[in-house]
């Protein structure tokens, strides 16, 4: 299953995103202003970043936003941030496999973090959710969660390299379902050869842990797909990928479930500094 970190979204839009915004290179350098009408520029270290993403092994839809925004001094460190967050899936409840990050529900949590210009991130914060629908996997309620996550990138077409990659890593605790929870992704792709219309390929390999026994929270996965964002690199991205993945905790699956599968996941997803 696609995993998106409820509060990665500082360092990178991740996935299907990818950072294709941040490396576009603007087609003119404005003008400065004259000093005396110089104005601030606005603090956009905040990310809105949503999905749309449907998986055939398991025909399950899956829903998420999150709208991620840090306050006070933008030289600081250390920052509160508040973020308001939503997903959903079509089979929680009902389905085969559970989807532990995606089970119908909505929250708003403030918080506090530490960030470093290397990609690191530290963080507390303390919430509630609700349910979202007639059927949640968890009771809603408080909600308290805190971690570490790491984000690093290179190549791509800001660098004028024909390849780009990133790296995402996070451990963080979720007190909702009483768990800590490792994910670690690695994407390599081709930087895509024109601003309009851009097309890529990308491989990316995952490792997910938790410290339940449960299978769906242990796995490996590793991607072939195509990238396409016909509205160009600022805009909405269509993600194509075909999935290989085995269950790290295999022994005692569901029927119905094999330790080995292959999918297909078409997702649409957008991401925009706020």
């Amino acid at each position: 299953m696609k995993r998106i970190p409820v509060f990665s979204l500082l360092f990178c839009a991740m996935q299907s995103a990818h950072s294709l915004a941040a490396e576009t290179v603007p087609i003119a350098t404005p003008t400065p202003a004259p000093a005396t009408q110089a104005t601030a520029e606005p603090d956009r270290a905040g990310f809105l970043y949503t999905y749309l993403e449907r998986t055939s092994l398991y025909r399950d839809t899956m829903f998420s936003i999150d709208a991620y925004k840090p306050f006070g001094s933008r030289t600081s460190a250390i920052r509160p941030f508040v973020d308001l967050f939503a997903n959903d899936d079509t089979r929680t409840g009902g389905g085969v496999v559970p989807q532990t990050l995606n089970d119908n529900y909505a929250g708003l949590a403030l918080g506090l973090q530490y960030t470093n210009p290397e990609g690191l991130r530290a963080f507390a914060q303390g919430g509630v959710t609700t349910k979202i629908g007639s059927i949640a996997a968890t009771a809603s309620g408080g909600d308290l969660r805190g971690g570490l996550e790491y984000y690093r990138e290179w190549g791509g077409a800001a660098r004028e390299q024909a390849a780009y990659g990133n790296f995402f890593g996070d451990g963080i605790y979720y007190s909702r379902y009483h768990d800590l929870q490792f994910y670690e992704q690695l994407e390599i792709g081709s930087t895509p050869p024109k601003e309009r219309h851009p097309v890529s390929v990308f491989v990316r390999a995952v490792l997910a842990l938790d410290t339940h026994p449960y299978f769906y929270g242990n796995y490996a996965e590793l991607t072939l797909g195509v990238r396409l964002t016909p509205f160009g690199l600022r805009g909405p991205a269509i993600e194509l990928g075909g999935v290989t993945g085995t269950y790290l905790r295999g022994n005692l699956l569901p029927i119905g479930v094999s330790k080995n599968y292959v999918d297909f996941r078409p997702t649409i997803s957008y991401g925009v500094n706020i």
